[in-house]
């Protein structure tokens, strides 16, 4: 049976992949596109953010399932906002030691749903040895140390001079944790200048190098993260000369088995992003100020723990997307809240839980609203199944012959807005923005000029796959259906 290799591209546009492939400039994506299938849209989590796409890629479902809402969210169990590093600014507020024990080990240890089997964990249960390089989502059954460089070490006042995480058989997270490969610590782009191991060029190396020590595992993660950085300095759309430098790394991981032929004939190899970005205008009028629309109402702080009966709402921004969480009496505060909200065109989607399977939408400067329930006669590419009431055009929807749902420019609208919705406990309103806007809130990065994602928009949404090596079998992908993907290859 042919090993696995899948290599994740963040923020991996389809339009400049596309581009670049027609160009030639990426050879070795090329070179893989020719010989096995691309799709240009596969449709990821809601929010887009790293950290939700890359749990559903490694568990096949959304947040509601897995448990990780968005890269800063409230938890209603310790009543404390989660922030996994948004910005320098908020590290320091929140503390870099909380911040780098919420990132490297809350994340997979506490905050994925346990219940809820990783890949690693699958492939591992049914006798194949899995591989993690540079990928944030890493749970399984192996223990390791991960050693805190001098510099974090210092950053938090020596409180975190070590870390116990889980993974599979093979893990590299940057110089944190360093695969043995005798003498050669020095070889790979270390250090706070090179993010401490965290960059293309060192997982390009490590995964190069466990292939020329016949060190490969079955099936293994390699994950490419600049061209996200990349993305939101310069824009999406003039990302080709991140994409070549990822290019190049897989190249080398090809080069490895002697030919690109023979690294086909020995392994399934599958690239895609975890979700895309959008362009945000440059002007003031494309932040929308949240701290501001909502300041009439008692905010909770970064670094504060909600009790008693002193706050009343969280706001948790995730660049184009925000939480709205409610931390008492809801149903006085939802109707003020929505209200605000819904005066505001910049504002695509607001959305929350009505009841029991009963979900509300409201697009912002209009009186447009819809109700939507799981379960009913209208059935969505997916074969799931809605019944829903008021103004389709709130998510781009229509109907079409045979009680058939169809989405437009927000995809899987209703099942991503539920996803968000339904994770972990709490009660909240979610908010996407409309194209070319992103939330201004404490503690949340923005981008005027740049990139920017985490909306429901198809640009943000959308990412492109190469399945070289095995056959697909869906005509209509989701990053979830990654993981039944693999594990079917496997036999499992």
């Amino acid at each position: 049976m042919k090993k696995m290799i899948l290599f994740v591209i963040d923020s991996l546009h389809p339009v400049v992949l596309g581009r670049i492939l027609s160009e030639g400039n990426a050879p070795a994506l090329r070179f893989l596109s020719d010989h096995g299938t691309y799709i240009d849209r596969v449709i990821s989590s809601f929010p887009t953010m790293t950290p939700v796409a890359t749990s559903s890629m490694i568990t096949g479902s959304w947040p509601d399932r897995h448990g990780v809402p968005g890269f800063i969210w409230y938890n209603e169990e310790i009543r404390r906002i989660v922030d996994y590093g948004a910005t320098p600014r908020s590290v320091l507020k929140i503390g870099p030691e909380k911040v780098l024990r919420n990132l490297l080990i809350k994340l997979n240890e506490e905050h994925l749903n346990s219940d809820v089997p990783t890949l690693y964990e699958k492939l591992e249960a049914g006798g194949y040895s899995a591989g993690n390089v540079n990928f944030f989502m890493h749970r399984a059954k192996h223990p390791y140390r991960a050693k805190i460089p001098l510099l974090l070490n210092l950053a938090t006042g020596f409180r975190l001079t070590e870390a116990e995480v889980s993974g599979p058989s093979h893990m590299t997270l940057g110089q944190l944790i360093h695969p043995p490969f005798s003498g050669r610590a020095q070889a790979y782009p270390r250090g706070v200048c090179n993010r401490f191991g965290f960059n293309d060029l060192f997982s390009g190396k490590i995964a190069a190098q466990l292939v020329h020590e016949k060190k490969q595992p079955d099936f293994m993660v390699v994950y490419f993260s600049d061209n996200d950085k990349y993305s939101h300095q310069h824009g999406p759309l003039r990302t080709g000369p991140s994409i070549e430098r990822a290019d190049q790394q897989v190249a080398s991981v090809l080069d490895e088995f002697g030919s690109w032929e023979k690294a086909l004939d020995e392994n399934v190899i599958i690239v895609t992003g975890d979700h895309a970005q959008s362009i945000v205008g440059l002007g003031r009028e494309y932040l929308i100020d949240l701290d501001c629309a909502l300041k009439s109402f008692k905010r909770l702080k970064a670094t504060e723990e909600a009790s008693g009966i002193d706050k009343e709402i969280a706001i948790c921004p995730n660049e184009r997307m925000a939480f709205i969480y409610f931390l008492q009496s809801e149903n006085e505060i939802l109707t003020d809240v929505v209200g605000i909200l819904a005066k505001d065109s910049r504002n695509a989607q607001i959305a929350w839980k009505v009841s029991d399977n009963r979900y509300c939408v409201l697009q912002g400067g209009s009186e447009k609203q819809l109700f939507f329930s799981r379960i009913g006669p209208y059935q969505d590419v997916y074969g799931q199944g809605w019944s829903f009431e008021g103004d389709l055009s709130v998510v781009d929807a229509q109907v079409t012959g045979e009680q058939k749902v169809q989405f437009g420019k927000f995809p899987d609208a209703f099942t991503r807005l539920i996803s968000a919705l339904e994770a972990r406990s709490g009660k909240r309103v979610v908010v996407s923005a409309a194209s070319g806007y992103e939330y201004l809130a404490a503690g949340g990065p923005i981008h005027p000029g740049g990139g920017s994602h985490g909306s429901l928009e198809e640009e943000d949404s959308t990412v492109p796959m190469i399945v070289a090596g095995m056959s697909i079998g869906l005509d209509h992908l989701r990053i979830i259906d990654l993981f039944p993907m693999i594990l079917k290859h496997f036999g499992l």
